[in-house]
This record gives structure tokens, sequence and C-alpha cells, in this order.
């Protein structure tokens, strides 16, 4: 099939997790499909990653994305009922573009990515289309109202109130929608709705074993809210308990754009590194001995824990970081829900060599079972097929396809 590939940020291998999802989705379905990428991008795409990109598609498009016109169509927006998210990328631009693409080329199928890009939907009326809106991104920012304590919460607020129904409508418009976790069709709720998850490169996390030392790592985006304020609570909350119990524990932090705050926590402890920004975390996840996801907001599936346990490092969750996974606690992973058993989890894992190896095990076997990019992939295209094979959009039934 010939595929119009819309994101708003140019696909990439490391940066945030839907760039790392439109990457790994591009390059194993390039394949079989001659597909034109049409994307934001906020800098200039980084030169190696863009040839990778042309060779994998037909056509590579990058629009610079204006933060000024950003800010002011989200000014613009306030009055209104349209997400702010939304209204900062809905520019002429982008609409133009996709206006030409159209005239000039014979697409059988549109798949666009996040929510955020909704407003493209009433120029691709004449295609099937696909939406991977990846996660409820409502339920995120319900979340964050909850934990956020700084003035970004008054903006949160504004957003997962109109959010909720703007998902749903963009879900009336298309052939299927997409999220990476059934607890995010299930806040969205809506029938149209299929589950996809994400994957794991298995050559670039390979499973090792036989880790020692008392290392947590913990790996995202350092600049993402809730990932910020999972790391904030477990440094504050959660390691003093356990360095109660493992004096010579340490907490690492690799990830790129790390906020102020994080420079300050590391800064007062002697117990917090923040490593920042790295090629590759996979070193990281090969030196802990325990890789630790303690999201108290955020949604969608958790591409950190997904690595950890392709990689072989014992993964402790909490249950809102759990809940995107096919994954049994105490088999593939330990789940605790507050700061004691958080800390009481991560110090059995250090003390009993035998269960973190049986935990390790388990969960690479499923990550190999379910959880590649290939199998994700794989299922994306079947929706595409099935898409294409409708002439209306129609309900469709949700599938857990990891």
């Amino acid at each position: 099939m010939r595929v119009l590939f819309i994101t708003s940020r140019f696909p990439g291998d490391l940066k945030r997790g839907d760039q790392l999802r439109a990457y790994q989705q591009l390059r194993y379905l390039s394949a079989r499909h001659a597909i034109t990428l049409l994307a934001f991008d906020e800098g200039t795409p980084d030169p190696k990653l863009r040839a990778e990109l042309e060779r994998c598609c037909e056509q590579v498009i990058a629009l610079r994305a204006s933060r000024i016109g950003m800010s002011l169509r989200a000014l613009g927006a306030l009055a209104g009922p349209l997400p702010l998210q939304v209204a900062m990328h809905d520019s002429s631009q982008l609409h133009t573009a996709i206006a030409e693409l159209l005239q000039a080329n014979s697409f059988d199928l549109a798949h666009v990515q996040m929510a955020r890009m909704g407003q493209v939907l009433p120029q691709l009326t004449a295609l099937p289309c696909v939406l991977d809106l990846i996660d409820a991104l409502s339920l995120n920012m319900a979340q964050r109202v909850v934990f956020d304590r700084g003035p970004l919460r008054h903006l949160a607020r504004l957003e997962a109130a109109r959010l909720p129904e703007y998902e749903r409508a963009l879900c009336k418009k298309v052939h299927a929608a997409v999220v990476s976790a059934n607890n995010d069709r299930a806040a969205i709720g809506h029938e149209r709705l299929h589950t996809i998850g994400n994957g794991v490169d298995l050559d670039r996390f390979p499973y090792t074993q036989n880790r020692g030392g008392a290392d947590i790592v913990f790996i995202g985006n350092l600049g993402y809210f809730p990932n910020v304020d999972a790391a904030t609570w477990f440094a504050s909350e959660v390691m003093p308990l356990l360095l109660a119990k493992v004096p010579h524990a340490m907490l690492n932090l690799v990830g790129a754009r790390p906020a102020a705050s994080l420079h300050r926590l590391a800064a007062g402890s002697s117990h917090v590194h923040l490593i920042g920004p790295v090629a590759d975390v996979q070193p990281y996840l090969k030196q802990a001995a325990v890789a630790i996801a303690p999201m108290r907001a955020g949604s969608g599936q958790q591409i950190k824990i997904l690595e950890a346990m392709a990689s072989g490092t014992p993964v402790v969750a909490t249950p809102n970081a759990a809940a995107g996974l096919d994954a049994m606690p105490g088999q593939h992973l330990l789940v605790a829900g507050d700061a004691q058993s958080f800390a009481d989890a991560i110090a059995r894992l250090l003390a009993d060599p035998a269960l973190a190896h049986t935990l390790a095990q388990n969960a690479r076997t499923l990550i190999e079972q379910r959880y590649t990019w290939s199998h994700s992939a794989q299922a994306l295209e079947r929706l595409w097929i099935a898409a294409a094979e409708q002439s209306e959009p129609q309900l469709g039934h949700a599938s857990d396809c990891a």
C-alpha cells in the first residue's frame, strides 16, 4: 500500500516514546509498503537519522515547528473548546503540506499519530485512516492535576476537561484507532479502539545476568512530568527507607532533558547520581541490579519497563506503571504501591539473587513472546489492511496485540 504517515515530531530512536514508536513502525513496515512521512521537527533532523528514514520511506518531509506560532495558537484557544496541544499543532503550514501531498500522490491509507494531530482528519476523509493515539492523553492530564504542584497544573486541568470528549470524537472519524495499553482503551471508552503494544529491539537490548551491587536505575525523558514526579517521589520518599536496609544503595537517573529540580535533588544527596542524556541506555541497564518505574502519573505502556525486562534487569514498578503490561506481579516483576513496600521490594531483590534471576528470565521470555517491535508492527499492519478494505469506518473489536 501507499501510506501517508503523519507525526507531530520527527521519528527518532532515543528521544521520546512517540518518536521511538513511529521510528520502529516505519522501519518494519516500509519493507512492504511505500510510505510518505510528514512530520514536524523542533530543529534540524539528525542527518544520519534522516538518511536512514529516507532509505526506508518513499518521501520524507520535515516541517519546521515554530515555537512562537505554536504559543500564539495555544493562547488563541484558551477561550474555546479545543485542547491546547491540538491547537498548537493546527498550523496552516501542515494543512498546506497535506493538501499538496494529496494532490500529487495516490495514497491507499493515512496513518496519523497522536490526538494533537487530530485537526488533520477532515482533510483525510477520502482515505481510510488509522489514528495511533498511543495513550489516553486525557488520563495523563487528569493524573497530572493530582500530582503537579507547579503552575502548569492549571493548564493540565484545562486539558483534562477538554480531552475526553475530543479523543472520543476522533475515534468516530477514523476506520480504526489505537492505544498501547488496555487501561488507556478503557479510559477513552470507545468501541473503535484497538490495543497495540510497544516493543523492544532484542538485538539492542540483549539479555545479561550475574549482576551484583546495589545500583538502581531509572531511565526516561527526565523533563517529562510523570518521570520527574516519579524520580522525585522515589528519591524523597523511598530512598531513605531503602538506605536504612541497604546503606550502599545508589540511584542513577538516566535520560534526556533533566529538569532543574532533578539537578537540585542530585546535588543534595550522595546516593542520587544524575547521569542525564546518554547515547545508549543499555549499558546502564546492564550494570544495574534493579530497574525502577515508580510512576504515579502518566499513561500508556512504559517502554522503560520493556527494555529493562529484555535486558535481564529485575523491575520494581508502581501499579500505575505496571498496568499497561500483560505481566504478572511476582512472576515477571515486583509491584509496590507505597514507599515502604517499594523499598522492601528492592531490598528483597538485592538480598535474593535467585528471585532476581527468576524474575529476569521470566520477563525476558515474556518480551520475546509478546513485546518486540516486530510483533507490534505486524499488529499495526493487520489493522492497516483491514482499514484499507473498508469503504466506511466500522466499529472494531479491541485487540490486545503486543
